[in-house]
């Protein structure tokens, strides 16, 4: 049996250990990535300190990790308290029966039954961002993508989480919907500080956090009444918010903390997951001119005349769309790491046979999207983006080493909406505009700032000019 210390790993300084290594990289995933190329499966580090941090991307730890939370495994215990300074009371950093409780309120509130509710806003924020696409169609502008998404996101997200319609994609200026996306900034900037400064003082940018949450909880609790009032009168919900007013059967009701704390956690996690992956599909099609035109055959056959998909049945019609999509999560996951921690004294089998003993608490980072990108047995051609691996049952959408949206009872809950806003975005834009991408910042590359994102995506986009065009002109884009 090996222990921690039998394990191999990167060269390290004396006093700093690897630390130099993580504040001199953007994408620490990457270089985590780089080391397991190097050292094996399951390696560890030292991020400065006395402490080694075990990584691994052994798909049978990996998987061991996800599925035995919250009971053998829980989130990394600096980092979920960070978290909970800001968002505290969400299902992100809850655990045990706390967690199994909220994780209930969080699943009745996203499922099918109300997905199909909450599409009308869908629709309503795509038929926005189409607007604003074409207006910058018209004027030759070029547009920054991921500020793009990030509006649709926010736009779609705040009014299915509390009915209340920031309009971020047509506002200018400043606002609430300016301020949200730093959010997730702050996190990663107080996660990687070398010691908690704001505990003993505040920088502006601290307060500037403060009162951005302090704002949010006032709109939240604003809108939680309005959401208590329209379900006493008999309303049937419409919202998440909507959703949180009716208690589950043999639980009691959800307080108020408690609602603040999930309707900012999914506030936080549609808005930047989902942007970043409907950033990087737009990207690929640029990139990729026979995938856009195979995007656009198939919303010209679903949509017909349609601007944008109706209902989810219609989006559900969109197979190639959600398979763009898959491939993106797979080449560009935006959550490709977790960092976790055993709650007691385990001992773990390895895919290789070996056994490995690990000690309570030891901290884990579980590298999620490893092997999707480098399993060339169910991945051939693992580097090349090609949707059409996803089709026709070839491969189960989800199942390690692809688990773009976790494993095991912590399963994002909000999975389904996210595929519903990336496949839209992809399909409803993908057939609208041509797309040519616009390198005048530099080029695209990759930033991970608590989750991963592009940087430089910016694009030309051209109303559609072809022959279904002036065969009938407007009938397929208007």
């Amino acid at each position: 049996m090996n222990t921690i210390d039998d394990l191999p790993g990167p060269p390290r300084r004396p006093v700093v250990g690897n630390l130099l290594d993580l504040v001199r990289t953007r994408t620490p995933h990457r270089l985590l990535e780089g080391w397991a190329d190097d050292h094996g499966l399951t390696f560890r580090f030292r991020p400065g300190g006395q402490r080694d941090v075990v990584v691994t991307a052994d798909p049978v730890l990996v998987d061991l990790a996800l599925r035995r939370r919250p009971d053998d495994f829980g989130r990394d215990t600096g980092m979920s308290a960070v978290i909970n300074e800001i968002v505290p009371h969400g299902v992100f950093t809850a655990e045990g029966d706390r967690w199994r409780r909220l994780r209930k309120v969080a699943t009745q509130s996203l499922n099918a039954a109300y997905l199909r509710q909450y599409f009308t806003t869908i629709t309503k924020v795509t038929e926005r961002l189409l607007r604003r696409w074409e207006a910058a169609a018209a004027a030759g502008e070029r547009v920054d993508v991921l500020d793009s998404m990030m509006r649709y996101t926010l736009d779609v997200t705040s009014g299915l989480a509390m009915g209340h319609d920031l309009n971020s994609l047509e506002s200018t200026g400043e606002g609430l919907h300016r301020r949200l996306p730093m959010l997730f900034p702050a996190f990663a900037r107080r996660i990687n500080a070398p010691f908690p400064y704001w505990r003993r003082f505040k920088l502006p940018q601290d307060h500037r956090l403060d009162a951005t949450v302090r704002e949010i909880e006032a709109l939240v609790k604003e809108r939680f009444a309005h959401a208590r009032a329209r379900v006493a009168a008999g309303e049937s919900p419409a919202n998440f918010l909507e959703a949180l007013v009716k208690p589950l059967e043999n639980e009691p009701g959800i307080t108020d903390e408690e609602v603040f704390g999930n309707v900012l956690t999914m506030l936080l996690a549609g808005e930047d997951t989902t942007s970043s992956t409907a950033a990087w599909a737009l990207h690929f099609l640029a990139e990729h001119p026979d995938i856009a035109a195979k995007v656009r055959a198939e919303a010209d056959e679903v949509l017909g005349d349609q601007r944008v998909p109706g209902d989810p049945a219609t989006i559900g019609r969109l197979r190639y769309a959600e398979a763009v999509v898959h491939e993106v999560l797979r080449l560009q996951p935006v959550a490709p790491m977790a960092g976790l921690q055993n709650l007691r004294d385990m001992t773990v089998a390895r895919s290789d046979g070996r056994e490995l003993f690990l000690p309570a608490n030891t901290p884990i980072v579980v590298l999620t999207s490893y092997g999707a990108r480098r399993d060339t047995a169910r991945f051939p051609d693992a580097g090349v983006f090609r949707p059409e691996r996803w089709l026709d049952g070839r491969l189960p959408a989800e199942a390690l080493p692809f688990a773009p949206f976790g494993s095991g009872p912590r399963f994002c809950p909000g999975r389904n909406l996210a595929l519903i806003e990336a496949a839209m975005v992809t399909s409803v834009l993908g057939r609208r505009f041509d797309l040519a991408g616009d390198r005048t910042a530099g080029m695209v590359h990759e930033r991970m700032s608590f989750a991963a994102y592009p940087v430089n995506l910016h694009l030309h986009v051209t109303a559609r000019r072809d022959s279904r065009d002036s065969a009938n002109p407007g009938s397929a884009v208007r």
